[in-house]
This record gives C-alpha cells, structure tokens and sequence, in this order.
C-alpha cells in the first residue's frame, strides 16, 4: 500500500490535529483509571489509534518537530 502524499500546509494540518489528540490522551492518562467515564475510555482509545495511524506514516513523522516527537514518544503507545 502506498502512502499518500501531502502538501506543506496539509501536512501542518494533520500534525496540528495529531497534536490535539496528544493533549486528549494526556488529559486522560492523567486521571486514575478506575475513575475514568465509559466516555473517556472510548475518547482515549480513539485517540491513541488516531496517533499511531499517524505515526505510521513516514511524511508526517518527518515533519514533526523535535519537540513534538518527543511529546508523542512520551505517551509510549
């Protein structure tokens, strides 16, 4: 399967979207897991698929900041 190919700004795009599910996992990751709703639980597992499906992807992980690897690497999915 070949992956597709993404202009600059739409590149920027999907790492800002990917960026918006890292901070949802760590929101989520930070409350105890007994206590997270049936709702959280599906939000977390929607987004820690949505990161590793890009992460997957060899345009968007080299067009992320050091910085921003580093986020995503820290939530060890």
């Amino acid at each position: 399967m070949s992956e597709e190919t993404w202009s600059d700004e739409e590149l920027a795009q999907q790492i800002f979207s990917t960026l918006d599910s890292v901070s949802i996992v760590e929101r989520i990751q930070a409350i105890a897991e007994a206590d997270r709703t049936e709702d959280e639980v599906d939000e977390l597992a929607r987004n820690e698929r949505h990161i590793q499906l890009k992460t997957a992807i060899t345009q968007f992980v080299s067009g992320l900041s050091i910085d921003e690897k580093a986020k995503i690497d820290a939530l060890k999915l």
